[in-house]
């Protein structure tokens, strides 16, 4: 399996603070990988890295086999990575529907003058049901943004980023302050995502990246501790210290 992303030696500092130190490791097509670690463990300076929002001071990213280090976060937007953050980024003054719509049209292209633009547009609504149907929503999309629970929002901003075909999905604690019902939907959404689809997930709760992941990267005080499945992940030592027995209680 082609590795769709690959981070080589990457390295951060902020003054005396060191961020990050060597992290190697790849995401391969079609595969859902876990980032985990304790909190100041780097894991969103690592993502601040692969979108194009800080430069690492050593080492590098390829991404489809090209170096991307020099590109801008919108240059890597265009090339198929996109991330969504902790903080819902929807609109809420705008229906559900509009919200993916917009996404979903800026994939398309829909706007630009050349031909094609009325099947562009036809594919774009196609999609747009598409993921308000397989997501299980109420309704058919026609509710405000801000009369869904925060719960609904969250899986809104998952649809709106599916709405744009990346290669590779960065979700950065998308299940943080859902109820139990709302993350294992959102999760089932992510299960079933496109199969060329990369994804890369942080999340603190480690029933969730067991249960979610084809593989698990650990990070603590900016180092990769381990790579790897989740048995092998879940068996390994350093692992275990690091986490203080929470892997053997889980």
């Amino acid at each position: 399996m082609s590795a769709v992303l690959e981070v080589s030696g990457v390295s951060k500092r902020f003054g005396a603070f060191r961020a990050l130190t060597d992290v190697t490791f790849d995401v391969r097509e079609g595969e859902t990988l876990g980032l985990i670690g304790p909190n100041g463990a780097g894991k969103t300076t690592l993502f601040n890295i692969i979108t194009g929002f800080l430069r690492p001071d050593a080492g590098g990213l390829h991404y489809g086999g090209e170096a991307i280090d020099h590109l801008s976060p919108e240059r890597r937007v265009s090339r198929g990575m996109v991330r969504t953050f902790q903080k819902s980024m929807v609109f809420p003054e705008l229906t559900v529907r509009e919200n993916i719509a917009m996404a979903a049209r800026q994939r398309a292209g829909v706007g630009l003058r050349w031909g094609g633009a009325q099947r562009r547009l036809g594919a774009a609504e196609a999609r747009v049901h598409q993921l308000i149907g397989d997501s299980g929503l109420r309704r058919s999309g026609g509710e405000r943004m801000s009369d869904l629970s925060y719960g609904e929002q969250r899986i809104v901003d998952l649809l709106i980023s599916l709405a744009l075909e990346p290669r590779l999905l960065l979700l950065d604690e998308p299940t943080a302050g859902l109820a139990q019902e709302e993350a294992e939907r959102l999760l089932q959404i992510v299960r079933h995502h496109d199969a060329r689809t990369s994804v890369v997930l942080i999340a603190h709760d480690i029933d969730i990246v067991f249960g979610a992941c084809d593989r698990i990267a650990v990070l603590n005080l900016g180092q990769v501790l381990c790579c790897g499945t989740p048995e092998v992940v879940r068996a390994d030592a350093s692992v275990r210290a690091a986490y203080l027995g929470a892997l053997a209680d889980s």
